[in-house]
């Protein structure tokens, strides 16, 4: 993708963006579904980085969302913080998960990876579960929506969206900027060939460990959005399954490619939305026939499908042996597609 087309795509999805509050009630959408999207993108993109660019199976990533979710709820409902406090804290309880976590899960790859993070987030999410007196227990803990600083200033939900959005839009931002850095090249270049990059004088170990924590900051950034959002924290944004549907939204958006969280985030949010009301039994099926249909004519998700075929090619672009050294060049360009 050209960087001109990239500023065209980018400026034309934001200003729909910022015009969701008046165009979702023309499709009969409330705007906190549109808010819904925004911050399940976050969390998308907090498996992308590590899936997507890294190539580590990010199944666990739910424990970072919960875990923002449940800082944000406990701290509005034991400390009365404002928003942007809650916010806050949300983040920085989802960053502690990633450090207590990020030792043990340096020492694995591949599905040991993924099998240890997912039993690390379940035991977060058993906790949540037991500690009825502290999390409300298996019924969920309910909060108000707490104003905004010193002014109190009450939020609706167009002036919560807005503030979701301007979110969104620097975590998106900060994500390219990553990416596209020589850092994130880094990370392609293991993805590629990890022992390459070990002979090659690099320490795969804290290019990963720092990737972890930038995903789990991300993660936990739409968990505390998405608890404000309900004013709701409940275990079940702790376990398994959710890190499961986070995986798949990354896949049919397109893994490895910038937009493609916020893609994928749309048809499952936007799709269960409408399959849950117009059709309220068997409406998984549904959406699960959706994916299918999604993945088979778009074999590399929507956005890196739509990029190879910008680039004339009938797949994914593929990482040669320059690519990789290409990641230790701070001066070459980048242009980051799906690898693999």
């Amino acid at each position: 993708m050209t960087a001109r087309f990239e500023l065209i795509v980018s400026v034309i999805a934001l200003a729909l963006l910022a015009c969701a509050p008046a165009l979702s009630p023309l499709v009969h959408l409330d705007i906190s579904i549109v808010s819904e999207v925004l911050v399940t993108a976050l969390a998308v993109m907090s498996v992308n980085l590590l899936l997507g660019y890294t190539g580590l199976p990010a199944f666990g990533n739910a424990a970072y969302f919960g875990l923002g979710a449940y800082g944000a709820a406990l701290s509005v409902k034991y400390f009365n913080v404002d928003f942007f406090g809650a916010v806050l804290i949300g983040v920085v309880a989802a960053l502690a998960g990633g450090l207590i976590l990020g030792p043990f899960l340096l020492r694995r790859r591949g599905i040991y990876f993924g099998l240890l993070s997912i039993a690390f987030g379940q035991v977060f999410y058993f906790v949540a579960y037991r500690y009825t007196d502290v999390t409300g227990g298996e019924d969920g803990m309910n909060f108000p929506r707490p104003p905004i600083g010193l002014v109190h200033a009450a939020l609706n939900e167009a002036s919560f969206y807005y503030l979701v959005l301007v979110m969104f839009a620097l975590s998106l931002l900060a994500f390219r900027t990553v990416v596209r850095s020589p850092f994130g090249r880094t990370l392609i270049a293991i993805r590629q060939n990890e022992t390459r990059v070990r002979y090659l004088g690099l320490n795969t170990d804290r290019f990963i460990f720092v990737a972890l924590l930038i995903s789990a900051t991300m993660a936990g950034l739409g968990g505390a959005l998405f608890g404000l959002l309900i004013n709701f924290a409940y275990p079940l944004e702790l376990d398994w399954h959710q890190s499961g549907y986070f995986v798949l939204m990354m896949i049919l958006g397109g893994a490895g490619t910038v937009w493609g969280s916020l893609v994928g985030a749309i048809i499952y949010v936007i799709g269960k939305d409408i399959l849950s009301t117009v059709i309220q039994s068997q409406w998984q099926i549904l959406l699960g026939a959706l994916f299918v249909a999604c993945v088979l004519g778009f074999p590399r998700g929507i956005v890196g499908t739509v990029q190879a075929l910008r680039r004339g090619r009938g797949g994914g672009q593929q990482f040669t042996d320059d690519d990789v050294n290409a990641a230790f060049d701070p001066a070459a360009p980048v242009e980051v597609g799906r690898g693999r």
